[in-house]
């Protein structure tokens, strides 16, 4: 309490669902993942084409620890497609993710901010 008599702290309050897109960083899917998590959040993540198979496996990974941890498997979710056209989708459900991060080049960032309707 202040002098004042105002109370002053930290209170976390989760977002909800954090959409996070990236490029071909499959570390970015264990970070994301991880931040997320701390902050109470649940994730849903759409990396690069090219690291798929990569993302799968690290998400395999935490999906393992949170069962083991009693917390739910559907806190992390990776997009399971290389198709384009789900992230155009993901940018535009507001009725089921709360927030995006791009997280990559001018291009990528410019059609988020152009196109997300989240």
């Amino acid at each position: 309490y202040m002098p004042s008599g105002i109370q002053v702290g930290r209170m976390r309050v989760p977002l909800g669902v954090v959409g996070i897109i990236y490029e071909s960083r499959p570390n970015v899917t264990a970070d994301a993942a991880a931040l997320c998590l701390k902050s109470g959040n649940a994730t849903l993540l759409r990396g690069g084409s090219e690291a798929y198979h990569s993302n799968q496996a690290i998400a395999d990974s935490i999906r393992a620890g949170l069962k083991l941890a009693g917390l739910p498997l559907e806190a992390v979710q990776v997009i399971a497609t290389t198709d384009r056209a789900a992230v155009g989708s993901m940018i535009s459900m507001p009725e089921y993710v709360d927030v995006i991060i791009p997280r990559g080049g001018k291009g990528l960032i410019g059609r988020i901010s152009k196109e997300a309707r989240v």
